[in-house]
């Protein structure tokens, strides 16, 4: 069994949309009283699945599509894999377990048998750490409304100039003890690089992403801090004119007084920094990877 761990991962986003609220005109989601964007824990783990798929692993939840080309619910889908798998119902969550990493890790709702399946590897809502700005685009699209029409089509979306996210997730190897969830070490591995390379490799006009800091605490026991929430932020920029990670210092001194503290649950602390990514005193006991 994989050991337990925290995960606290920084992000930017630069002129796009990172989470689009589908009821309010698809704006960037923001929180009204403070100004800082908002990003699901379905968006973050959109990226991984995306890029656990484009690398060959079997993912549960996607679009699935029937003979009809009708988009088929999770229950549906989960159907259908047992039908085509020929396996019996009560083999059904144990091949579901074996055979999916998402299942595995973010769990499932079986309808039949009925079943909820809690991930053990839990990701929270993100937040931007400053107030963002929110922007109306507009332009000419290459293509007119209809035939016939004298000129192109008008295209309009919403998008943020610059907004650096926190992301925590933890994983608790006690709740897949509890579920008989057999969670390896190469399963967290396949997590941590899908995180990073999904951000990476999943970018258009609309989403336009980059990691740029990953803290990993791996524990001896379940003595979980909770939040991870031990990494200051530098700037001489106001938060609406923040607009590069260039323009940010990120301080990990109180990372490293939180291990000092705590260094007899630790086992160790793995820090994945880009090097475009200005940051200072990182404890001379974190492991350093780039990426």
């Amino acid at each position: 069994m994989a050991k337990s761990r925290e995960f606290l991962l920084v992000w930017d986003s630069t002129m796009a949309n990172p989470n689009g609220d589908m009821l309010n005109e698809n704006r960037p989601r923001q929180d009204e009283e403070t100004g800082k964007l908002e990003v699901s824990d379905v968006r973050i783990k959109r990226f991984i699945r995306e890029e656990w798929i484009n690398t060959g692993k079997k993912v549960l939840v996607q679009s699935t599509t029937d003979e009809k080309g009708k988009v088929l619910s999770c229950a549906s889908t989960i159907k259908l894999v047992a039908s085509k798998e020929d396996v019996k119902d009560e083999d059904l969550v144990e091949f579901l377990l074996k055979n999916f990493i998402d299942v595995r890790l973010f769990g499932a709702v079986v309808t039949k048998p009925k079943k909820d399946i809690m991930g053990p590897l839990q990701i929270t809502w993100s937040k931007s750490i400053h107030e963002a700005e929110v922007k109306f685009m507009q332009g000419n699209a290459a293509y007119a409304s209809k035939d016939g029409a004298e000129q192109s089509s008008i295209w309009g979306k919403h998008i943020s100039p610059y907004a650096l996210f926190k992301t925590y997730a933890v994983f608790n190897n006690q709740t897949a003890l509890k579920q008989d969830i057999a969670v390896s070490e190469e399963d967290i591995q396949l997590f941590v690089t899908a995180l990073i390379d999904g951000m990476k490799n999943y970018r258009s006009t609309s989403k336009n992403q980059m990691p740029r800091l990953l803290v990993e605490v791996v524990y001896k026991n379940n003595a979980l801090d909770g939040e991870l929430n031990f990494i200051q932020f530098k700037k001489e920029v106001s938060d609406i004119e923040l607009r590069e990670i260039n323009e940010v210092e990120i301080d990990l001194s109180k990372l490293g007084t939180y291990y000092d503290m705590k260094k007899d649950d630790i086992e160790k602390v793995i820090i994945y920094r880009s090097l475009s990514a200005n940051v200072i005193n990182i404890h001379e006991n974190f492991e350093i990877k780039d990426i």
